[in-house]
């Protein structure tokens, strides 16, 4: 069968001679088009309107399949024989520790010739860096191309709590929490869909903080959630879990102040530790907050939207054992020890947001959440609404087939997110266009894509197997 190689280029000459020698020599012994479609104008880069041009050159070469193919990475050990549904091949890297995550579907990706058709291919609206992959993924997914993709379950489940739905809708509660000792934090939520804003540079919505140099539980447009907290020396230190589909989800952070052993559980697992040569900075803070980074910033607040159902504080470090006995026990009340759990004397606050009372039934404004490990003490509560959520049906997120395959990459600077934002604005805007698509549960596939498709053609050589195509996009 043959293969056609797409591979969209602009003012990386050197990547590009490398990749050519590369590649050829690769696929040697495969019957092929190799088609370069450069961007020559000066608009922004949209690596997924290059595709679909080379793509329609690779119908007219009759390709039975192609393989969209970034220029900076280098074939070591790849198959790119034929494939019945798209498959991603950017899997491995020799010299590069980019994490590869659930719904990563860029850099090296293979296509039958009828099921890119299908959906239109790419959108045509992704200008400049970032997310038209993502859309891609996105498009497979609405028109039900694939076979056998890997399906992630949101499981069914119920609680009670309160509804958290912006900058004034909080808990504050006085704070006991020393963080230069053992703790364990614990906390049970329930995200909303991430909402991005045009004003913002990056969506991270906090769970839990205690400000100044903020000790922070947070979700963010990544999909992920984040433990974050200072040294004595100011230095940062993260913990982050792999991509997760937002729902009820249990944090547990525990700290060993013994070896500076922090170690952040999702939902009763481990998911990452980091071994600190400093202690954690405790600013002593009067108040921490669940909802808000901060109540007194007027433009960095962080504010949580979704549930919260319980939160809990140890002065003691929890052992692995009984982290995941309170998350497998949800039902468990952490006043009393069960089984693995032996440390309730050692708890020293313990919200259940089910016993939350207001000052007004017909006014959600103000209310209090009892400490149930000291009833006479009190959380204050603004703007939150008393509410049982369920997880009413399983969610389903499309996985990309791979097939394992490594790559060496060519050096570049680093055109996504780094030092707290996006490179270029650009990649914000199609980062809400990408969400907006994800919110109403559709793309534009039906007119946006293949279909729609305009450009000019500047210059084209052809030598046997290999075509450079250089077009100007009408934007």
């Amino acid at each position: 069968m043959k293969l056609g190689v797409i591979v969209p280029y602009r003012k990386r000459p050197t990547h590009l001679r490398q990749f050519q020698e590369s590649i050829k020599e690769y696929l040697k012994d495969y019957d092929y088009e190799l088609i370069i479609v450069e961007q020559a104008d000066d608009l922004p880069f949209n690596r997924g309107k290059l595709l679909n041009i080379g793509f329609k050159l690779a119908l007219r070469k009759q390709c039975d399949y192609v393989v969209f193919h970034d220029v900076d990475m280098l074939p070591v050990d790849v198959d790119y024989s034929f494939s019945e549904v798209p498959t991603h091949l950017a899997t491995n890297f020799t010299n590069d520790d980019r994490e590869i995550f659930k719904t990563y579907f860029g850099g090296v990706t293979l296509f039958p010739i009828e099921l890119f058709k299908r959906i239109n291919g790419y959108s045509n609206e992704y200008w400049g860096w970032g997310f038209e992959d993502d859309d891609l993924l996105l498009r497979c997914t609405e028109q039900k191309v694939f076979t056998d993709f890997e399906l992630y379950d949101v499981s069914k489940e119920s609680t009670s709590g309160l509804y958290l739905h912006g900058d004034e809708s909080y808990i504050e509660s006085t704070n006991n929490i020393k963080l230069n000792q053992d703790f364990t934090i614990h906390i049970t939520f329930r995200p909303d869909e991430i909402i991005p804003e045009y004003d913002r540079a990056f969506d991270e919505y906090c769970v839990f903080s205690i400000p100044g140099w903020d000790t922070t539980i947070s979700y963010n447009s990544f999909n992920r959630y984040k433990f974050e907290c200072w040294d004595i020396g100011k230095e940062c230190h993260q913990i982050t879990s792999d991509y997760d589909y937002p729902k009820l989800t249990r944090i547990t952070i525990t700290y060993r102040s013994g070896d500076r052993l922090l170690t952040m559980y999702q939902d009763g697992e481990e998911i990452g530790h980091r071994r600190m040569t400093r202690r954690i900075l405790d600013t002593e803070e009067d108040k921490f907050y669940i909802g808000v980074a901060s109540i007194e910033r007027e433009d960095d607040k962080k504010s949580f939207r979704g549930y919260v159902s319980d939160f809990a504080y140890w002065e003691t470090c929890l052992e692995k054992n009984e982290v995941r006995e309170i998350n497998e026990n949800s039902g468990m009340s952490f006043l009393y020890d069960n089984n693995q759990y032996g440390s309730s004397n050692r708890l020293k606050l313990y919200y259940d947001f089910k016993h939350s009372t207001f000052n007004n039934s017909y006014d959600y404004g103000k209310g209090s959440v009892v400490d149930l490990v000291h009833p006479r003490h009190y959380g204050n509560i603004y703007n939150c609404i008393p509410k049982n959520h369920k997880e009413i049906e399983k969610k389903r997120v499309s996985i990309p087939v791979r097939r394992k395959s490594t790559f060496e990459v060519l050096h570049h600077d680093n055109e996504g997110y780094g030092d707290g934002g996006w490179k270029y604005q650009s990649t914000r805007l199609n980062q809400i266009r990408y969400y907006d698509r994800v919110l109403n549960n559709r793309t534009k596939l039906h007119n946006d894509g293949l279909s729609n498709l305009k450009y000019q053609t500047n210059s084209r050589s052809a030598d046997e197997n290999y075509t450079i195509l250089s077009v100007n996009l009408d934007p």
